[in-house]
């Protein structure tokens, strides 16, 4: 429980300080982010989801993308200021609940069941922060959590810049862990971009809930 707490407050002062200072990300402003989300839009194919989860949300630059294809969003982060920021500017997204929440402490099942959750760059830092057993059992909550037939969405950058979280076989084995827990890999795509004068490979993954509910973990 004391780690728990320890990385909370760990999770929370890293993440606020940066959103404190603005768009830490550029993620309003880059062009790399802008056409990384329309890679993620299209591989759902035009699909409609009534009931979608968004964990680690941001200041909401990707919840404004999910909006024509959702009926209802609650949209997570842990970051005050984050949320701040998505209230302010996404004021008429009158769908989205945007919610003040540690992901590693929500859960899922309470709202449950999921149309489609979204994971956007968010799990190589839980992967920072919390043991292997604790992002497997997160990821086998948000499986159990999904309605059968319901998708999952994750995409996280891989490589490309000199930080250990986005070595590339790790990341590939965060995507691996939700083959494990029981969704089937619906589709795959790798976008390629620069962003900042770097040459990243974003993996887009996206998993579907057999339609017999599959099974969990």
């Amino acid at each position: 429980m004391n780690d728990r707490k320890t990385n909370h407050e760990k999770a929370e002062r890293f993440f606020e300080g940066l959103w404190e200072r603005g768009d830490p990300w550029e993620l309003e402003s880059s062009d790399f982010e802008r056409v990384k989300y329309e890679h993620e839009i299209a591989i759902l194919n035009q699909n409609r989801y009534e009931h979608v989860l968004e964990m680690g949300c941001g200041a909401g630059s990707f919840t404004r993308h999910l909006v024509p294809v959702a009926g209802r969003i609650l949209a997570l982060d842990i970051s005050p200021a984050a949320i701040a920021r998505a209230r302010e500017t996404h004021a008429g997204l009158d769908s989205v609940d945007f919610r003040v929440q540690n992901v590693m402490d929500y859960n899922p099942r309470n709202d449950m069941p999921w149309d489609l959750i979204v994971v956007n760059e968010t799990i190589y830092y839980l992967g920072w922060l919390y043991t292997f057993f604790e992002v497997s059992w997160f990821a086998a909550e948000l499986f159990a959590s999904t309605r059968a037939g319901g998708q999952l969405l994750i995409a996280n950058t891989c490589g490309g810049v000199e930080d250990y979280l986005l070595t590339p076989s790790i990341i590939r084995t965060y995507h691996d862990l939700f083959d494990n827990v029981g969704y089937k890999r619906t589709d795959e795509r790798v976008f390629n971009g620069t962003k900042s004068g770097a040459q990243l490979e974003v993996l887009i993954s996206l998993f579907t809930k057999p339609a017999d509910g599959g099974r969990e973990a």
